[in-house]
């Protein structure tokens, strides 16, 4: 195509003379360029529908792939921080480090990370079982929300080797909330009792 296209030019700037030779040429010159033109817009327009073929192809594979394992492991939620959090009828309880960072397991909660227990208080505490989840204190976090079921008991247990001093109340959303503070040992475990007013006493 690229041999006919010349001949023909050099057949036309033959045919008109050598005054309008250099016109001629000009010409076809010219046509060269736009056709030039033409095809490079072409195979750029190729290659933009391709990338995005290409691109639609990779979002419905990934898409796929994120709904095709119904069974992959579950990672911890997130800290609680609101009590709008918390499962419907189960009391908030807010929970807040005053001296020494570490952690505390909770246990016999509406939700948490693990299954805990079994654990046999004395009374008015009763059995708890459950559900389970650590609270780590540190700087840039110091208190946390967890929730329990009214009339249910539950336990905090200090796996460390610090004392650490806390307060807490299961009564968040009420103002003001009923606060208690205690220290807990090393190694100790601590239950409570929660009536069903979610206010908690120690057992």
């Amino acid at each position: 195509m690229k041999d006919i296209k010349e001949r023909m030019c050099y057949l036309l700037t033959k045919s008109t003379g050598p005054r309008l030779e250099q016109l001629n040429w000009s010409r076809c010159d010219l046509n060269k360029s736009i056709m030039k033109s033409t095809n490079i817009s072409g195979w750029l327009m190729s290659l933009t529908l391709l990338l995005l073929t290409c691109s639609c192809d990779t979002s419905l594979d990934s898409s796929q792939d994120r709904t095709s394992n119904p069974g992959e492991q579950i990672l911890p939620r997130e800290p609680l921080d609101e009590c709008e959090d918390c499962p419907i009828g189960c009391c908030c309880c807010g929970i807040e480090q005053i001296f020494n960072f570490g952690t505390l397991q909770l246990c016999g909660l509406c939700e948490g990370d693990y299954l805990c227990g079994t654990y046999s208080p004395d009374s008015p505490c009763s059995s708890i079982s459950g559900i389970g989840k650590d609270i780590t204190f540190t700087f840039g976090h110091t208190r946390e929300v967890f929730c329990v079921e009214p009339g249910a008991s539950f336990r905090i247990y200090n796996p460390g080797t610090s004392a650490i001093t806390f307060r807490f109340a299961c009564d968040l959303d009420q103002t003001p909330p009923s606060f208690q503070t205690f220290t807990i040992q090393p190694n100790q475990e601590l239950f409570f009792f929660n009536d069903g007013s979610c206010i908690t006493e120690e057992c």
